[in-house]
């Protein structure tokens, strides 16, 4: 006799549905949990927006602008600006049609904005005179900042084929058109509470009284501006350059070119002003100081080294630049031609001192004043 020695089969378990519906499951919780982030910052956004615009009021500004709501799920933070317009108690500001801003919205310390319909700046009041205000309209101007949780943040300002227009005619600008417009601002390294800054314009005109224009209306100018600048806290908690002067404000490392009758591009490093290296202009100024300084009046201390190259007066750059005033041309000018020459390569030095600007033992002009 055969004993069956079978076993019963053992019951299956069912398969996981885990392996399916798994990813999808956590997929939906991470989209939840950013969908959750995105519109709680974005609340947040707006609100601090509100509550600035709240204590730009109190601190006297004019500040108002169309109703806001922050837009760009799910990847961006952005905000519409319409009819905005930021004036602070002595007059100077800015008003825009539109402005939009925007960030990534896991990055917010970084934001761009871009004003597609221009600006106006108003350019605030010097003496109890109002300057009036000014018109700016060009393509793609635009703005960025970084870092903006840091001391001192990095700015970029850009515009093309810009065209401005003053309110007073009483105040010409430096110039009314110009190619291209780059400022910069950035920490300098090693420095605490100093940044360097950079302004670079080409292929500017101007009207006459303005610096493009005494340069000569027919010829574009091109001009490259950059330093050092201390105390940036305090320039950025007051707006004051009279509180920045009180504190012991200097610009450092101050470089300038400028070219007429030719453009000098931006070059790779954009903070590398180099007055030695030649340009295909008609004139060529550079200007040279390692520290300038403001006196108790607000007047610049400090000395200019200057080089001119190419077809030029040499007193009536000087002029142009407001570095010998009109009312000392006159007097400055058979003195001055004596020891400048008209042609080929001049180097000479201005000295700001005891509020006026010198030339050797001459006086030419005021010492340039600090806007308060």
């Amino acid at each position: 006799m055969t004993d069956d020695l079978t076993l019963p089969a053992k019951p299956q378990k069912k398969a996981s549905r885990w392996g399916l519906f798994g990813p999808v499951m956590l997929l939906a919780l991470i989209c939840a949990a950013w969908s959750g982030y995105w519109f709680y910052t974005a609340g947040r956004i707006q609100a601090q927006v509100l509550q600035h615009q709240k204590a730009l009021i109190a601190a006297g500004y004019q500040a108002s602008f169309d109703p806001i709501k922050v837009t760009g799920f799910p990847y961006r933070m952005v905000i519409d600006f319409h009819r905005l317009n930021i004036i602070s108690p002595n007059g100077k500001g800015f008003s825009a049609p539109e402005l939009r801003a925007e960030a990534n919205a896991y990055a917010l310390d970084n934001w761009v904005a871009a004003a597609p319909q221009g600006l106006t700046l108003y350019r605030g009041r010097t003496g109890g005179i109002d300057r009036g205000k000014v018109s700016v309209m060009g393509n793609g101007l635009r703005a960025s900042a970084f870092n903006l949780s840091k001391p001192v943040p990095t700015v970029a300002i850009e515009g093309d084929n810009l065209v401005l227009a003053a309110s007073d005619a009483g105040y010409p600008l430096p110039f009314t058109t110009a190619k291209t417009l780059e400022a910069h601002l950035r920490p300098t390294n090693n420095v605490p509470d100093s940044a360097d800054f950079m302004l670079n314009f080409t292929g500017a005109q101007g009207q006459p009284k303005s610096l493009a224009g005494d340069f000569g209306a027919s010829k574009a100018l091109s001009l490259q501006v950059e330093g050092a600048i201390s105390h940036v806290s305090t320039l950025r908690d007051t707006g004051a350059s009279s509180a920045w002067a009180a504190k012991g404000g200097q610009v450092s490392a101050f470089r300038l070119k400028l070219v007429q009758g030719g453009l000098a591009p931006l070059p790779a490093n954009i903070f590398t002003t180099d007055c030695k290296a030649a340009s295909a202009g008609d004139l060529n100024v550079c200007a040279s100081s390692d520290l300038l300084t403001p006196d108790a009046a607000g007047r610049v201390n400090g000395k200019l080294n200057i080089e001119m190259s190419g077809t030029f007066n040499p007193i009536d750059v000087l002029g142009a630049l407001n570095l010998i005033s009109q009312e000392n041309m006159t007097i400055a000018r058979p003195l001055l031609n004596m020891t400048l020459a008209t042609q080929g390569a001049q180097k000479f030095a201005v000295e700001f001192h005891d509020g006026g600007a010198w030339i050797g033992p001459l006086k030419v002009s005021d010492a340039p004043i600090l806007p308060y």
